[in-house]
């Protein structure tokens, strides 16, 4: 992963945030219980969070800023959101909702009908300075006041959109077809994730409108989706983010995944 400057002064707070009494967990409680479930409480202050555990909770940011910070969301629907869509008013405010989940926006032509209504893509961010877009962020975003403050969980943000991105070459349905690749992924499923899941992939999860209890499924119909929390892991809960794993086995997991609970289609 490209090491950007910005890494140490977050690893940093994120130490303090860990240490109750050094910097009141009150501030960001949900980022706080999420280091202290994902990674075993440090026993000095110069204990430095990996870079990828980093970068996964700005993906949890994107996911839904106010799940994984804890802060309150607006109490009123996004005014920039596209009216005839019909999503909760918190989730007109989430990265996600405006972006996608592969993060290119109304810019991905054979994308659902929601998704061709979305803004702008997002992957030209991926390598830019994230020192410089705070000013941009602000000026694209004038009504997310909650999220134009800065503060820790915005810095995580940014730096999710600069450095975290996944490349979606690597998930290529011909990359992860053979054999070789469905035993890698049904490995890491076995060793990873079965305990939480069950064998079948139909237990450990929260079903929204339009889904199914089924990971295959989800797999299958939402691979974008099943991709960033895969990666990043799933904000206020205690999912572990598989960020440190390369993107080549990542991909080979939710190809097994797909082939799981057949019979949900």
């Amino acid at each position: 992963m490209h090491k950007h400057p910005l890494f140490p002064a977050i690893t940093a707070v994120l130490a303090l945030v860990a240490f109750p009494g050094v910097l009141p967990v009150a501030h960001y409680p949900a980022l706080a219980t999420q280091v202290t479930q994902d990674k075993p409480s440090p026993e000095t202050r110069e204990h430095e969070f990996g870079d990828a555990f980093v970068v996964s909770l700005g993906g949890k940011l994107y996911d839904n800023y106010w799940a994984g910070s804890g802060a309150e969301p607006p109490a009123m629907k996004n005014p920039a959101f596209p009216s005839d869509l019909t999503v909760s008013d918190t989730d007109s405010w989430r990265c996600v909702s405006c972006h996608g989940w592969d993060y290119d926006g109304a810019q991905k032509t054979d994308g659902s009908p929601q998704q061709q209504k979305q803004f702008v893509g997002l992957r030209h961010l991926q390598g830019t300075d994230p020192f410089n877009m705070l000013e941009l962020f602000t000026r694209a975003h004038p009504d997310q006041r909650a999220l134009a403050s800065g503060g820790l969980p915005l810095d995580l943000l940014l730096l999710f959109l600069t450095v975290g991105q996944y490349d979606p070459v690597n998930f290529k349905p011909e990359k992860s077809s053979s054999e070789k690749n469905l035993s890698r992924g049904r490995d890491i499923f076995e060793g990873v994730c079965m305990s939480c899941h069950d064998p079948n992939g139909k237990s450990g999860f929260q079903v929204r409108p339009g889904m199914r209890g089924s990971l295959g499924w989800q797999a299958r119909h939402q691979p974008e989706r099943m991709i960033h929390k895969i990666i990043n892991g799933v904000p206020g809960e205690s999912m572990l983010a598989l960020r440190f794993m390369d993107e080549p086995a990542i991909a080979d997991l939710v190809a097994y995944l797909k082939t799981l609970d057949p019979d949900a289609d």
